[in-house]
């Protein structure tokens, strides 16, 4: 819709002037100059609509078209306005302060059902923060209550009961195969190196990384992203790092915080990371959480036109602030790297490719497997035998060796409990249906092709 300029206007009421200069001068001092000027030409613009809304509405000749043309534009630019400064700048309470100053000027107008004061209070009603006032009941002598089911000591808390009921956050629990530690991950050498040193070490010692961030300004990390091609281990590597810090690991349940609601997805994400920081200061140590499928979250905002997707991104990357300040430490994964926003990714200390094992990992992964088995007992000491069966398993993921070991396991079953051979090895490999990723696939477009080429299998 082409705005007339036919109309001098001088907003009378609406936005929050002070507040409206904070945004300003907030938007000049932000270092993403692209993403603060498209908060700030869609704040004049919202700015610029409201004054048409009041010159119209005086107009004793109004063209009611043109007003709810307008009334439509302003409403729907004013939520993405809205949005974009709440998952921005948070210490402004700008949806808060703004809805006061509209319900006063509704208030004043004689609060006609209609309005359309009462119709921007609506899109601002969806961002403000309301407080849970419902009063909490304590338990009575006189009520029937067990001393048992009383706690109230916060350590006999376990981390399970520090979760809301209807948390967006689901506490990693290991189970019997679970890794305990990093010698249970089969190679990722550089990796297990990185973890150790760049948060294990300063996590162990906090005066020795309160030493290194004085004498180098060497910061404890604000997130690692692990991606590569999928079945590599990024998961299983997290579970082990949680192991090793003997920290608590919290995973961001995508299917319960994603919504296709208006705004729902948004504030999900941002209650998760309120709630694991939260519990990093109810427990009074750092807490992990493990965001896999971070694709999904953060896509590149240039591929997307929606507003809410755009505002996805913005929360995300609001939340992740909140997270580093809150001592959460926060573990990305992706299949997908080159589907996520560059401003997510520069959010991340380190990016780290999780490739296909090499070889050396390869045979490790073998006699882990073997060495678990009653009848695998002979292959895992032919050592000659174990290189030959990893030759052949190359370019196939972590994932999809122990399924072709697990159907060789049957065929050495099939052959009146035989021990496990290579050919039955061979034999799975040849009738598997799992695929080999082409690593290419899972690079970012600025990795190093030669390094990526030159994998040595």
């Amino acid at each position: 819709m082409k705005i007339s300029h036919e109309y001098s206007y001088k907003p009378s009421f609406g936005y929050n002037k002070l507040l409206n200069d904070e945004l300003k001068a907030e938007l000049k001092n932000y270092p993403d100059k692209k993403w603060s000027q498209s908060i700030s030409s869609l704040n004049s613009y919202c700015n610029k609509l409201e004054g048409l809304l009041n010159s119209e509405e005086k107009n004793k000749n109004q063209d009611k078209s043109r007003f709810n043309d307008y009334l439509n534009t302003f409403l729907t630019c004013k939520e993405l306005l809205t949005g974009y400064v709440v998952i921005t700048f948070e210490n402004l309470n700008f949806a808060n302060r703004e809805y006061e100053e509209y319900n006063d000027e509704f208030v004043k107008n004689g609060s006609n059902k209609g309005d359309w004061r009462e119709k921007a209070l609506k899109v601002l009603s969806g961002w403000i923060d309301k407080k849970d006032d419902t009063p909490v009941k304590e338990a009575s002598a006189t009520e029937n209550t067990s001393n048992a089911e009383i706690v109230t000591d916060k350590k006999a808390l376990t981390n399970t009961a520090l979760l809301s009921k209807n948390s967006f956050l689901e506490e990693y629990k290991p189970s019997d195969t679970s890794p305990k530690g990093f010698d249970d991950v089969s190679g990722m050498d550089n990796l297990k190196q990185n973890f150790n040193e760049g948060i294990l070490q300063l996590i162990r010692n906090p005066q020795q990384a309160k030493a290194d961030f004085d004498d180098y300004g060497i910061k404890i990390p604000r997130g690692i992203m692990l991606y590569g091609p999928p079945g590599c281990g990024k998961t299983y590597i997290t579970e082990a790092l949680a192991y090793e810090a003997k920290l608590p690991l919290y995973i961001l349940s995508l299917g319960k915080a994603s919504s296709h609601y208006i705004n729902l997805t948004s504030k999900n994400i941002h209650a998760a990371i309120d709630e694991a920081v939260k519990i990093a200061q109810d427990t009074k140590q750092p807490c992990l959480l493990f965001m896999d499928e971070v694709d999904t979250l953060a896509f590149d905002r240039t591929s997307r036109t929606e507003n809410e997707d755009i505002k996805q991104v913005g929360t995300l990357l609001q939340a992740m602030d909140k997270a580093e300040k809150g001592n959460v430490f926060i573990i990305a994964a992706t299949n997908k790297i080159n589907l996520v926003d560059p401003a997510v990714k520069r959010r991340f200390t380190s990016l780290e490719y999780v490739d296909v094992p090499d070889l050396n990992s390869r045979i490790s992964l073998l006699k882990k497997i073997l060495s678990n088995i009653n009848k695998g007992k002979s292959l895992l000491n032919d050592e000659n035998q174990l290189v030959e069966i990893a030759k052949e398993l190359n370019g196939y993921s972590n994932d999809s060796i122990c399924k072709i070991a697990a159907e060789a396991a049957k065929h050495a079953k099939q052959r009146n409990r035989a021990e496990i051979s290579s050919e039955d090895y061979y034999k799975a490999i040849s009738q598997t249906n799992e695929q080999r990723p082409n690593r290419r696939d899972y690079a970012m477009k600025d990795d190093n092709k030669e390094s990526i080429a030159g994998f040595k299998p």
